[in-house]
């Protein structure tokens, strides 16, 4: 950890020293993803949106179960209600009971009830066949022919079997999402407290920048990283703010920077390495943010920044190029931005296989490549796609996953078993 501590020194010092007067070391991607999560404390704002607008947050409160669930018993198949007892034989049908409407006859050995899926179990009844055991279905006063035996308590759910009223159904600190969002909407919990999700300012820099709607005059092109990072933020479940483009001016930087100050997180995209024009980290500092890091030991992505404000909010300095961009967002800006709701965030990394070897010359950085993942054979399989560096976003698309690259490997054959993980936002393309 000698790297953090000389990281700590030298930002100690930053407002009152140049940035050309310091040499701040590369740190590991692990050292700075714990500098991140050591500085990102959880909101303690709670939030009560619509339930519906509540996908990827944090819930901030124990949702307890008003009611048991199932709230009666219930029927799980079509069919009819017996007693099982009974047997095999022909029965007559004593009611027709649909889903959402009540039972209002109980039977009695020797009679039978249709049932569909979701109804109420009739009074009396201690199983469900199922129609294809049947003769198929009955009128109510006609015979239903049972084929088979059935045991009691078959194709029934018992009321309360999954939670009784007055019972934890979702803990404080879960995610809502898909799953958690429907055991909410059982337990009546509409508006859902959540703990308040980050705003994020999003600021693409670079006199070479124009927007997208724009044609690209001569040396120019449009900027991709503010339209991209605004949709890994969306993915995210988090509003982002996009503060549009500024120029390699400090009067520009300035300007835009100060208004992303007002988010909880800024992201700036560019001027943020060793060039005469790369002007972010001054801004930054002059602006009132403290550097916690500046060069990571990972590709790309190497001039990667993190600094903190004294109200407590955060910055991200990236470097323009789309690929690193979008690699760092996974590696460092996702983790923070799950803190920050007080969720834990667990990338979904795996153990997959080369498709083909690899090499490289420099193995000075841990490396991460754009594959395209696959299930086969019982395992997952990488296959490397055409990659011309962190320039070639249109790579990205063709990907669905990054396989991780160790330091000091320097080729690995095919078949080797690497860590890899699937990516925010980006699905593999039908092959």
């Amino acid at each position: 950890m000698r790297g953090v501590g000389l990281q700590r020194r030298l930002v100690r010092s930053w407002p009152f020293c140049p940035l050309s007067a310091i040499t701040i070391q590369m740190i590991t991607t692990e050292q700075a993803l714990k500098i991140i999560l050591d500085s990102v404390k959880p909101s303690a704002e709670v939030e009560w949106p619509p339930l519906a607008e509540a996908l990827g947050a944090t819930l901030a409160q124990d949702a307890l179960s008003d009611i048991d669930i199932p709230p009666f018993h219930r029927v799980t198949v079509d069919g009819y209600a017996v007693i099982a007892s009974d047997g095999p034989g022909q029965y007559p049908v004593v009611e027709d009971v649909p889903a959402g409407h009540y039972p209002k006859v109980m039977i009695r050995p020797g009679e039978v009830s249709k049932v569909m899926t979701g109804a109420p179990l009739p009074e009396g009844a201690d199983a469900v066949i199922a129609v294809e055991k049947t003769g198929g279905f009955a009128d109510v006063g006609r015979m239903a022919r049972i084929d088979e035996p059935i045991s009691q308590g078959k194709n029934i759910s018992r009321q309360g079997e999954d939670l009784k009223a007055g019972q934890t159904a979702l803990a404080r600190g879960a995610v809502i999402g898909p799953a958690q969002a429907a055991v909410l909407a059982s337990v009546g919990v509409d508006p859902c407290p959540i703990f308040r999700r980050p705003r994020v300012a999003v600021l693409a820099t670079g006199d070479e920048l124009v927007d997208c709607q724009r044609k690209p005059g001569p040396g120019q092109i449009r900027n991709s990283n503010g339209p991209s990072t605004m949709a890994l933020i969306k993915s995210a479940g988090v509003t982002g703010v996009n503060l549009g483009t500024a120029g390699d001016s400090e009067a520009a930087l300035e300007e835009k920077i100060r208004q992303g100050m007002e988010s909880d997180f800024l992201i700036v995209s560019g001027g943020v390495s060793a060039g005469d024009r790369d002007l972010v980290p001054a801004v930054l500092a002059r602006c009132g943010y403290r550097t916690l890091f500046h060069k990571v030991a990972v590709k790309p992505g190497k001039p990667t920044l993190f600094g903190v404000s004294a109200a407590g909010r955060h910055v991200f300095g990236l470097p323009g190029n789309p690929v690193s961009s979008m690699v760092i967002f996974e590696l460092f800006i996702l983790p923070a931005l799950m803190r920050f709701q007080g969720a834990p965030h667990q990338a979904m990394a795996v153990e997959a296989r080369l498709e083909a070897s690899f090499k490289r010359k420099d193995a000075q950085r841990q490396e991460y490549l754009p594959v395209r993942m696959s299930w086969e054979e019982g395992g997952f399989l990488a296959r490397t796609i055409d990659y011309h560096g962190s320039g070639h976003f249109i790579a990205l698309t063709q990907a669905n996953g990054l396989i991780m690259i160790p330091m000091g490997v320097t080729s690995l054959p095919k078949g080797s078993v690497v860590s890899a993980r699937f990516t925010l936002g980006r699905i593999a393309p039908a092959q």
